[in-house]
């Protein structure tokens, strides 16, 4: 687990460290005390990360704008949001930027029919606490409160489709779309991930908390420490 010293979200989507969790390779072993995460992540409306248009200043270049300053993606900051998982004590509040100082994160494909392998340390159980990435406007995050409980015996678990509702009737559901998942396992040449033992433990929401929070992200007066809710 990474201990944060500066804001979450900003040193993670300039690029300044690697994911705590690692994934799947075809060919690598799984490590001793540990359970392979698989799942995917889907947002409706689908999110933009290259045609975002701020709300002042700069140029419309070549049929598209260009905001102000230049956001650079690096590592996998391009086609890919952030997970962050931690303790549910620890604070994630998207509208004031309060992000936990202890987490564990890695990245989820944007592309819709994306999956993430992710290896993790056997633990009774996984709480997410939310998501970040990057456009060319600069950063976003949201919090997205659930969590996945883990058996002695699992090796794979699957944890569902992380479907994202934005805007009005903003919600998260956790759809159960195993064959998917199994297919492209094998599409990825984890032959071997794909034939072993599954087990099914779809993410949940926790009790009492919406099932997503609102969206921010940064404005013109970034530089004040204020971010505006886009969805």
């Amino acid at each position: 687990m990474r201990t944060a010293a500066l804001a979450l979200a900003g040193l993670t989507l300039a690029g300044c460290f690697k994911p705590t969790w690692r994934r799947v390779e075809p060919g690598q072993p799984q490590g001793q005390g540990t359970v392979i995460l698989v799942g995917s992540f889907v947002a409706d409306p689908p999110i933009d990360q290259h045609k975002v248009r701020r709300d002042c200043g700069g140029t419309w270049v070549n049929g598209h704008y260009e905001p102000p300053g230049k956001v650079i993606f690096v590592q996998e900051t391009d086609g890919n949001v952030a997970a962050f998982f931690t303790n549910p004590k620890e604070p994630f509040d998207s509208a004031n930027r309060t992000v936990p100082s202890r987490y564990d994160w890695f990245y989820m494909p944007l592309t819709g029919t994306g999956h993430f392998f992710i290896e993790v340390p056997r633990a009774k159980r996984l709480h997410l606490r939310g998501f970040t990435y990057l456009t060319n406007a600069g950063g976003r995050m949201f919090d997205l409160p659930a969590f996945v409980d883990l058996g002695a015996g699992d090796r794979v678990v699957y944890v569902g489709e992380i479907r994202v509702r934005r805007g009005e009737g903003r919600r998260a559901t956790f759809v159960n779309a195993l064959e998917g998942a199994k297919r492209a396992a094998r599409e990825k040449g984890l032959g071997q991930l794909a034939g072993a033992p599954w087990t099914v433990r779809l993410l949940q929401t926790e009790p009492g908390k919406a099932s997503v929070g609102p969206e921010f992200g940064d404005s013109c007066m970034a530089e004040k420490g204020y971010w505006k809710q886009v969805f």
